[in-house]
């Protein structure tokens, strides 16, 4: 069965001109980009099925991101077309250590206008569902997937969640902290980033976790960038050390990380807090890859790729 990844599709317009911030940046390259998008992507090259529902415009840039997820071997029965929305536009730059810095452009915007009656999906046909970022955060999307998620769980499906904070899209922070919560005791992964935690609790990062309403069986994953990741596990807290690589991009990494623990969830759920520190470890080589390459679609390395950067990592 599929995995169903949701949310937000745009385009990224990535700076070509690295340790320049966007004032300085003269030359940018087009991808298929949302952090949704390349969760899917990096699935899809992991080897898993994948279906995506969303919406796109009827724009000459959704005609591209449509075509991007085809060509990657996505379903897009469930992407909803639009002709009277557009598709996001998001401009990136990045600093010496690949850290991305971003600027949105959004007019009538596809990706957030999803409503839950253009929904039609059995949770049955899937064996897991990826929500989070953006589209979570603006009505009548946030509407239409958390009601998307309430059926998957009522059906038994595993839920993975990831906030992405995008702090300056978010116009109301107490209910966006309020549904995280909400979400977070819900699922059966819950990611986020130090950056996120930050965000949400405004507190040190030992005192943030533990205010992380997770269910006694969900696994809770912390990214840390070059620390590697935290990880807890039925009350259990383990540092997963990062492997080192020269960075060079860090835009993808993080969804990366998340295809990577709901690619290892569905091999073997985590009884342990060995097994939740594998998953980790997984996801840890997958995001080294991908921090080394540019660009978050095109960044996301195949099942094979992650093998062999580990067999060598061992040697």
């Amino acid at each position: 069965m599929n995995v169903l990844c949701t949310g937000e599709i745009l385009i990224d317009f990535i700076s070509e001109d690295r340790g320049k911030n966007l004032s300085q940046s003269e030359l940018f390259r087009k991808k298929a980009g949302g952090s949704p998008l390349n969760v899917a992507v990096a699935l899809r090259r992991l080897g898993r099925r994948v279906s995506f529902l969303g919406k796109l415009g009827k724009d000459q840039f959704s005609s591209f991101l449509l075509e991007a997820m085809k060509k990657e071997g996505i379903d897009t029965t469930h992407v909803v077309v639009d002709p009277s929305c557009k598709t996001t536009l998001a401009f990136v730059a990045r600093d010496e250590m690949g850290n991305p810095d971003f600027v949105f452009f959004r007019e009538n915007p596809a990706d957030t206008n999803l409503r839950p009656e253009e929904v039609k999906l059995n949770p049955e046909d899937f064996s897991f569902l990826h929500i989070g970022s953006y589209s979570l955060v603006v009505e009548p999307s946030r509407s239409t997937y958390l009601k998307v998620m309430e059926e998957f769980l009522k059906a038994g499906k595993p839920v993975s969640y990831d906030p992405n904070v995008r702090a300056s899209l978010i116009e109301d922070r107490e209910s966006f902290v309020k549904d995280f919560l909400e979400i977070s005791s819900k699922v059966d992964i819950v990611k986020l980033s130090d950056k996120d935690l930050e965000y949400i609790f405004q507190e040190d990062l030992e005192t943030s976790v533990e205010k992380i309403p997770i269910r006694e069986d969900a696994v809770l994953f912390v990214t840390m960038g070059e620390k590697g990741c935290l990880v807890k596990y039925r009350g259990k807290v383990r540092m997963v050390p990062a492997f080192k690589v020269e960075p060079v991009d860090a835009t993808g990494c993080g969804d990366s990380f998340t295809a990577a623990l709901i690619h290892k969830y569905l091999e073997k759920k985590p009884e342990t807090i060995e097994d939740a520190v594998e998953m980790g470890r997984f996801a840890n080589a997958v995001a080294a890859i991908v921090i080394t390459r540019v660009g978050g679609v095109d960044a996301m390395p195949t099942l094979d790729e992650v093998e062999t950067f580990l067999s060598n990592q061992k040697r």
